[in-house]
């Protein structure tokens, strides 16, 4: 009897019963850490990552011009070698790249993680605007199958696995996503997680790069070398190794349909090259449960939560010795996947109790004393079944309220960080203006509800009161 393979695509029946048993932008494990070390290791600065680019590119620069000057020179070994290093530095690194600037950790300064998003994106050839809602997802619903647009289905074969190193099967889908998006659509899945208000934008991005793609092949003609195509062309092949080497390693062959994260990903420790390519994201648990920690923060969150982690894997040969055969014995049993055994739960110390209050009834509500909410932080509180939050913005000294859960993804934002006038959302990066409840960077498309304060003295205590009954944006959440 053949074995029976599930459907992993996102317009299948499986994206209806992950909805149906609860798996769908539902709630995940999450470990134990100190509010204050979280806090901490969330902040973001520019010097690392300006400083691992200015490393990154002059390779990139040293290797293309060794290359070519070697071949010129009569070392064509020399030259294939550094041609070899370029296009894995290149395609390898524009993937980690990509991924961290996605989501707005690598750099502080927006513009700069937009820009390198961009550039990342070409380098690896990923069409930058649908794969931001893509990874968005593939965060809310990690290998839950029929939801997660990134999930790695079953099986996997040994031949399909060895075609991944050269990258031909993502090569080959996003050339026919670029090709459909030029002729004015997107593919049936891209539809489920990406806001139609996106699709122009999406649109527009790919006639974008064809220009530029068919720019390269014009100038290779016009100066009569293929020097241009194998510069720009061939690394998104020969340099994937790498990227595919340390990314197949991230889920494949773990538990599907688990909320926990230490059952469907994996943490492994690599060489210090390598962790530069792949931008520290072997932490990749850690990066799971807390995204908002930027990649030169990882280790450190590693040593914190690790005693509730399963063991990390030493090395990639010891996560390929476990991997691959489980990747063969799913071809004929798809049921079969790698099981990590969790550490015994951990008994926290109190966390701080959530404050639940009862409005009056204009609907005001005594959320906090304002020496309970520092400068550029916020907290929550509960009215009944909803949750709301408390800013105190730093330009201006005064308390702002907003509800308490994103637009996207309905995720907890009191678990978020506020930068400056913005709260950034813990699961997908996303960030509001919590002055207007405006939404300021991707994936959130929607607006989150703000809601009227005031301060009040009483019994010699300054009170932030928040009008919970009037809101200054409609409640809305999109998938």
């Amino acid at each position: 009897m053949s074995p029976k393979y599930r459907d992993y695509s996102l317009t299948g029946p499986e994206g209806k019963r992950a909805i149906e048993k609860g798996l769908a932008s539902a709630q995940w494990f999450v470990p134990h850490i100190d509010r204050k070390m979280l806090r901490r290791l969330m902040q973001r600065d520019d010097s690392h990552a300006l400083k691992d680019t200015a490393v990154l590119f002059g390779v990139i620069l040293t290797t293309a011009i060794g290359s070519h000057w070697a071949w010129n020179a009569g070392y064509p070994y020399l030259g294939a070698f550094l041609f070899w290093v370029y296009c894995t530095f290149y395609t390898s690194s524009g993937d980690s790249r990509w991924h961290e600037c996605g989501h707005g950790t690598a750099f502080k300064t927006k513009w700069m993680n937009d820009v390198m998003y961009e550039v990342a994106s070409f380098m690896v050839f990923r069409l930058p605007d649908v794969w931001r809602f893509s990874h968005a997802r593939h965060h809310t619903d990690t290998d839950i199958v029929g939801r997660d647009p990134e999930a790695d289905p079953r099986p996997l074969s040994m031949w399909n696995l060895f075609l991944a190193f050269f990258n031909v099967q993502g090569i080959q889908a996003e050339s026919t996503k670029l090709w459909t998006h030029v002729c004015g659509d997107l593919t049936p899945a891209e539809k489920t997680y990406v806001p139609k208000s996106e699709h122009s934008t999406a649109i527009r991005k790919a006639r974008i790069w064809l220009a530029l793609y068919v720019s390269v092949v014009l100038l290779a003609l016009k100066w009569g070398t293929v020097a241009p195509i194998l510069y720009i062309f061939l690394p998104y092949t020969l340099g994937a190794w790498h990227f595919v080497l340390t990314g197949v390693f991230q889920h494949a062959g773990m538990a599907q349909d688990v909320l926990d994260h230490r059952l469907n990903t994996r943490t492994c420790y690599i060489n210090p090259v390598s962790a530069f390519i792949y931008w520290n994201m072997h932490y990749h648990i850690e990066h799971h449960i807390f995204p908002m920690v930027p990649y030169y923060n990882l280790p450190e969150l590693h040593e914190a939560i690790k005693s509730q982690l399963p063991t990390p894997y030493n090395s990639m040969w010891e996560v390929y010795r476990e991997m691959v055969p489980t990747l063969i014995k799913q071809e004929s049993d798809p049921e079969y996947y790698t099981k990590r055994e969790l550490p015994p739960p951990l008994n926290p110390p109190p966390s701080e109790a959530t404050i639940s209050v009862t409005p009056d009834k204009n609907g005001w509500v005594a959320a906090c004393a304002t020496d309970e909410v520092p400068q550029g932080e916020l907290l929550r509180f509960d009215v009944g079944a909803k949750s709301y939050c408390v800013y105190h913005a730093e330009d201006d000294d005064q308390f702002y309220a907003t509800a308490g859960m994103c637009t996207h993804g309905a995720a907890s934002l009191a678990d978020g960080i506020v930068l400056g006038n913005l709260v950034e959302c813990p699961k997908h990066n996303g960030c509001f203006d919590f002055k207007t409840g405006l939404p300021k960077r991707l994936p959130v498309k929607k607006a989150l509800a703000t809601y009227p304060v005031k301060i009040e003295t009483v019994f010699g205590v300054n009170q932030v009161y928040v009008q919970v009954g009037k809101s200054g944006a409609e409640i809305k959440y999109e998938d």
